[in-house]
């Protein structure tokens, strides 16, 4: 008995449409330097997470263009033909290939695992001794970023609004706090995301190589309105040389002290 297969093409208006979405897709990856493009790291937590994601990704990658490709090849080279309408040789396992499509990704993940694991054993430690503290506090829908050891003649830490200033080359102590709901702490070029939780404090580090500018944002969407909400949970982490950030922090103490007390945190209703 013989079963007719219906034959399935391709037009030549789906492959014109498709090149043009993979262009219009590819499109988003073409800024390197962007802001926030996290495969341009400016510190040691970010370049190490950088290094990670590539590790899993060009593995995953080259198994992804063997395993399309090999159906590709199969659809074209054992399509049915024009007048054959045969049922073609049925072929039941083959014990050797599966043996090895299942031994070389536990090899590959064992590859994998080692500097992974390491990776988020050194990331997930608490800050070094000698590192500067930073309370940062996300509300609705502000962040504060306060200086435990930066103090006003009163005692109190000096605080701000919306800027990070921090030392070049010098670890970064981050404890994260939340009064109101979660928000996600995030400076691509610097470090990754950490979730800043109501109740419970959460801590990450970070530090830059060098001074400049940094975009960071909330990563998590934390409601209000568009004018109002989430996307005012923008900041801007200001790497400053050592010598330019005691500058700063003489500077600020001396307006903090002017101004009888530190900067007070925004009201969250």
């Amino acid at each position: 008995m013989r079963v007719k297969v219906p034959s399935v093409r391709l037009s030549r208006f789906g492959i014109v449409l498709l090149v043009i979405l993979i262009a219009v897709m590819a499109s988003g990856c073409s800024d390197f330097g962007g802001a926030q493009n996290t495969f341009s790291p400016e510190g040691p937590v970010a370049n190490r997470q950088r290094d990670l994601f590539q590790l899993v990704l060009w593995p995953a990658f080259a198994i992804f263009v063997l395993v399309e490709g090999l159906c590709v090849y199969m659809a074209i080279r054992f399509r049915q033909r024009r007048g054959d309408d045969t049922i073609p040789r049925q072929v039941h396992g083959n014990t050797l290939m599966e043996l090895g499509w299942t031994i070389a990704p536990v090899i590959l993940l064992a590859i994998i695992a080692v500097p992974t694991l390491t990776g988020i054993v050194d990331l997930a430690r608490d800050p070094s001794k000698d590192s500067l503290p930073v309370a940062v506090t996300g509300f609705q829908w502000k962040w504060q970023f306060a200086y435990p050891d930066i103090k006003d003649a009163n005692g109190k830490p000096i605080s701000e609004l919306g800027t990070l200033h921090i030392p070049a080359g010098r670890e970064i102590g981050v404890q994260l706090s939340s009064p109101d709901v979660i928000h996600s702490f995030w400076v691509p070029k610097l470090a990754g995301k950490t979730d800043v939780i109501p109740g419970r404090m959460n801590h990450m580090w970070l530090k830059a190589d060098h001074p400049g500018e940094y975009s960071g944002q909330c990563a998590e969407f934390c409601g209000g309105s568009s004018s109002d909400g989430h996307p005012n949970m923008r900041f801007t982490v200001v790497v400053l040389s050592d010598e330019d950030f005691q500058a700063w922090a003489q500077s600020k103490m001396a307006e903090s002290s002017g101004s009888g007390g530190d900067l007070k945190l925004a009201s969250t209703e």
